[in-house]
């Protein structure tokens, strides 16, 4: 991999999709070469004009790539936006500028363009459903062997779901793309549930991104509007950025545990459709293909955010 890593950031946004954008924007060592959007936390409509906005918001150049993507899953008709959770239109009550509009050309053709000219290069943050990496590889099969990697913010490995009993939203909206992905043979970092549950945002640290002013302050207001919804849940007043934890994945690695499993992801099940399923013991019999992170520094984590959404302001 090069010094620099190029990235690029296959989002839903979703507040937490902006606050992982705004840390790969803040990171040095991150180089952030296209941004593409699908349906997940809000519709393709929405997703696309709140990427279009952030972009604007974060001052990326205009020629940046920017693409959109699938409008929906691989195998089913429409998904159910996760609408309670980020608003209606998936970024609260926010307010951001008129967005840029995406360029023509789907983004499963764009990124199988791109990592052709980079090969072995580029490095993915699929931080929705993975339907548009499910399309890269099941219509470009010849790009796989060159995809630097994939980090994943999706799946429940040894805990509960957010969205049924035993699945994650991400994977939930789009069991079939997220099985193709997992079971593809591309390097996979997997970001579950099991730590982004773990690095809950204190009220204090959200008290602390609003009054540094500038970007880290709007960022922080996303964080509240998650935080309300939170403490509506659960009574205390946090929320987990789960999204910002892939791109933390990246950043410092050793911030997290990993281990190294075969995984797949259940598709069928009626109480389990969409289930990650992680085998650490051979029982699938595959070797093992992805890193599965299921522990995390969580003061590390929180200090390494704050410091990255400060940076952006200045």
């Amino acid at each position: 991999m090069p010094e620099v890593r190029p990235v690029v950031v296959d989002c839903d946004p979703g507040l937490d999709d902006a606050v992982a954008l705004a840390m790969v924007v803040a990171s040095p060592e991150l180089d952030l070469i296209g941004v593409t959007t699908l349906a997940g936390n809000a519709s393709l409509a929405h997703t696309t004009a709140n990427a279009g906005a952030l972009l604007e918001l974060l001052g990326l150049p205009a020629e940046l790539p920017f693409h959109t993507g699938h409008a929906g899953p691989l195998a089913r008709v429409q998904r159910e936006p996760d609408e309670p959770i980020h608003g209606p239109g998936g970024m609260g009550d926010i307010e951001l500028p008129a967005p840029r509009q995406p360029r023509p050309g789907h983004a499963v053709d764009w990124l199988a363009e791109t990592i052709r000219e980079r090969p072995g290069e580029v490095t993915i943050i699929a931080i929705g459903p993975l339907t548009n990496v499910a399309g890269l590889l099941l219509h470009h099969p010849d790009v796989a062997p060159l995809i630097g990697d994939v980090v994943v913010m999706g799946g429940a490995a040894f805990v509960q779901g957010n969205l049924t009993a035993r699945a994650e939203f991400n994977f939930h909206a789009d069991p079939e793309a997220a099985r193709y992905v997992a079971e593809s043979g591309v390097p996979l970092r997997i970001v579950p549930l099991d730590v982004t549950r773990r690095a809950l945002v204190t009220g204090e640290d959200i008290d602390r991104l609003r009054a540094a002013g500038g970007i880290a302050a709007l960022m922080g207001d996303m964080l509240a509007y998650l935080a309300r919804g939170f403490e509506r849940r659960h009574g205390i007043r946090a929320c987990a950025v789960h999204d910002a934890l892939a791109v933390a994945a990246l950043l410092e690695p050793e911030l997290m545990v990993w281990e190294h499993a075969a995984i797949t992801v259940e598709c069928s099940g009626e109480f389990t459709r969409g289930e990650l399923i992680v085998d650490t013991h051979g029982r699938l019999g595959r070797e093992p293909s992805a890193a599965v992170a299921t522990g995390i520094d969580a003061e590390r984590f929180r200090t390494l955010m704050h410091r990255r959404l400060t940076a952006v302001s200045h």
